[in-house]
């Protein structure tokens, strides 16, 4: 009956790092000694004075429908967040909650794009900006971010792209999947290319509470203030909390692009949970809980650096934030077998010797394999033995 699918549907390509995911699961399930190092979800719990948030609105009757964007309470705890955050007035007519940061970012571009738009979006990309992009029949336009330039943007490629009329530019730092943290000077030019091109500027700062950085994560709000009327962040509490089920994502945008945003939801998914609501102004008023995923982190990205050097013709940008080794396997690549690219190489290294690795191709950039240390120590340590055995048999 596929006849009767829509353009839409089949444009949109089924996330790789939710299939190798899904595999993954199924053949440890079966028994398998599978070492799972493709998804982006950090392995602890989420801190206990969430979850008591969550049982206490159990107990509180928190079982009805909210307003769209979120309970006053709520939107008055983002607003007060990140108007501290962000050195800006933000009021709560400029914040909702959304079921993750995933639908933040699809309510800002269906909500000022329309299908034969372009849009520019920095590669290499998180694989959910340009499926989303097709589904809403968007053009897309990859501006480069090199290796050799610390996966910074190509600003002669952007301000090219830029001049090109495209609707809406799409950025992401801390990024997934190379883990650059864009420093201020990095947003002060790519800032001053957006406000010259009269663009929107749609910037995706979920790993926000993850950097490495002494700096601290720079937003690009931070530069250009003025930036606001035009510019919608996207956000949430499911990395620097460990609540990637609990669905809360919010965006921060000027009233008019929030007002749209909320039209929108309410005929899609309505609002977030009201348990879950509750829970996250919790974790709003508690920035606090945030420092021991950090330090786990830090610790972490260490130990995978250090065990990183010990494998041959194998190098990485160090991560200045989020949680990933975006690995340059290219003096493996060309040959025969699992050697032809690191599509086939990823599968290879999933069939025979049990580690998942997600391919670059899936961000835009082939020749890449990422490596997320969302994981125990243990784990890690089997991970990178398994990879330099299978890479020594190439």
């Amino acid at each position: 009956m596929s006849e009767y699918l829509s353009r839409r549907a089949i444009a949109v390509r089924p996330s790789v790092t939710f299939t190798l995911s899904t595999l993954a699961k199924k053949l440890k399930a079966e028994g398998k000694p599978i070492l799972d190092l493709s998804l982006g979800e950090p392995d602890m719990n989420t801190p206990e004075p969430v979850v008591e948030a969550a049982r206490r609105a159990l107990d509180e009757g928190h079982f009805h429908y909210t307003p769209t964007a979120g309970v006053p309470a709520l939107l008055d705890a983002i607003a007060e967040v990140y108007s501290h955050r962000l050195r800006l007035s933000i009021e709560p007519a400029m914040t909702m909650a959304t079921q993750g940061a995933k639908q933040a970012l699809f309510n800002a571009l269906a909500t000022v794009t329309d299908p034969g738009d372009t849009i520019a979006v920095l590669q290499p990309y998180w694989v959910s900006y340009v499926e989303q992009a097709h589904a809403l029949g968007l053009r897309v336009e990859l501006v480069p971010c090199p290796a050799k330039n610390a996966f910074r943007p190509d600003f002669a490629a952007l301000e090219r792209v830029l001049a090109q009329g495209v609707k809406l530019l799409l950025i992401n730092s801390p990024c997934n999947p190379t883990g650059a943290a864009f420093d201020a000077a990095t947003l002060q030019t790519l800032t001053e290319l957006v406000l010259q091109s009269g663009a929107l500027l749609v910037s995706d700062e979920i790993y926000e509470d993850i950097v490495y950085k002494e700096s601290g994560h720079v937003s690009p709000l931070h530069v250009a203030p003025e930036l606001f009327d035009s510019c919608c962040v996207v956000t949430g509490l499911s990395k620097g909390f460990a609540m990637t089920g609990w669905r809360v994502g919010f965006s921060l945008a000027p009233k008019w692009w929030t007002a749209a945003m909320t039209r929108l939801q309410g005929h899609t998914t309505s609002h977030i949970a009201a348990l879950t609501q509750q829970a996250a102004i919790t974790a709003l008023q508690r920035r606090d809980l945030i420092a021991p995923l950090l330090a786990t982190f830090e610790r972490r990205r260490a130990l995978v650096l250090e065990l990183l050097s010990e494998v041959p013709e194998v190098e990485a940008h160090e991560p200045e934030g989020a949680f990933y080794l975006f690995l340059d396997l290219s003096k493996y690549l060309g040959g025969a077998g699992p050697a032809q690219d690191t599509l086939s190489l990823s599968q290879w290294l999933l069939q025979e010797h049990n580690l998942v690795l997600v391919p670059g191709d899936a961000f835009g950039q082939p020749g890449y394999l990422r490596l997320s240390f969302a994981a125990k120590e243990s784990v890690l340590r089997e991970s990178f033995e398994r990879l330099e055995f299978a890479l020594a048999q190439l």
